[in-house]
């Protein structure tokens, strides 16, 4: 039971991630790579300020809207302009990867390599019953669940949700009908930066945080995306806590050492027996022509 307790917070945070990767891939079918930057740099901007003596909560609150600024950057300076020019896919894949490089080193040369942590001291621990969670854990988990739910009743049921949607489905035709597609594009930016900074100042209070984290957590969120279903955005997140449990079990069983190489091997297997996912459906030829 703790293995399983352990997998599915670590699989929220997972799927926060994935579900921010989403929000741009599903309606624009940009690879948003410079994601991992703003993974990267959120805690840094939480950690000075909480050295400086700011309030958490003003800290965290700054921090959430670099990332925003930082994702909405990206699609002002980059992605918009290469979307006005008719730039391929893997244009967007290589500036996207460019920009996360440029953040990266900034990063390193502001705040160093070393590893740092948000938090100081030992962590509280909750016991229930048998089972042991750490107070980092209870916020990640509750945290996480929150941010899924906002997210989630946002799209069911706002009319805004409901345009995105629709950008999701057919962005031609929701053009066509003369809804502000760029206005919805920033908002997926912006929504993006959101939930990837929330996951990644959730992960960097439990096990800290340094400049070349970004990328490999992004890796494991588009591995979430892939084994969820890359067209639902209800998908993600159950590929995220999948994931969060595989790993656990991994490390448990086996060793950390082994993490990488079941999680890619358990990709590889997805592509084989579903390559559309858990929740993927087999589209209809001429919709993939």
């Amino acid at each position: 039971m703790q293995i399983f307790v352990n997998g599915t917070i670590t699989g929220l945070t997972i799927a926060v991630l994935a579900l921010a990767f989403t929000v741009v891939y599903l309606p624009t079918r940009v690879f948003h790579v410079a994601l991992g930057g703003v993974y990267a740099t959120a805690p840094f901007i939480a950690w000075t300020c909480t050295r400086w003596g700011w309030p958490w909560y003003v800290a965290m609150a700054l921090a959430s809207l670099t990332g925003v600024g930082l994702s909405l950057a990206c699609e002002f300076v980059n992605h918009a302009r290469l979307e006005r020019k008719g730039a391929s896919s893997g244009a967007h894949l290589v500036s996207s990867l460019g920009i996360y490089i440029i953040m990266v080193q900034a990063i390193a040369l502001i705040w160093g390599n070393e590893t740092k942590v948000l938090r100081r001291g030992l962590d509280a621990v909750v016991a229930f019953g048998e089972i042991i969670i750490t107070r980092a854990q209870l916020l990640a988990a509750g945290v996480s669940v929150l941010m899924l739910a906002l997210f989630y009743g946002w799209l069911q049921w706002s009319r805004l949700g409901l345009q995105f949607r629709a950008l999701a489905d057919n962005p031609k035709e929701l053009a066509l009908r003369g809804y502000n597609i760029r206005r919805l594009r920033r908002v997926a930016f912006g929504m993006s930066g959101a939930l990837c900074s929330g996951s990644a100042l959730l992960v960097s209070y439990d096990i800290g945080f340094d400049p070349h984290g970004g990328l490999v957590a992004l890796l494991l969120a588009i591995v979430a995306v892939i084994i969820g279903g890359r067209e639902s955005f209800l998908g993600p997140v159950l590929g995220g806590v999948l994931l969060g449990l595989v790993r656990s079990e991994v490390v448990w069983f086996l060793s950390a050492r082994w993490q990488e190489a079941v999680t890619f091997l358990l990709l590889a297997l997805f592509l084989f027996i579903r390559p559309n996912g858990i929740l993927g459906r087999k589209g209809r030829l001429e919709a993939e022509v």
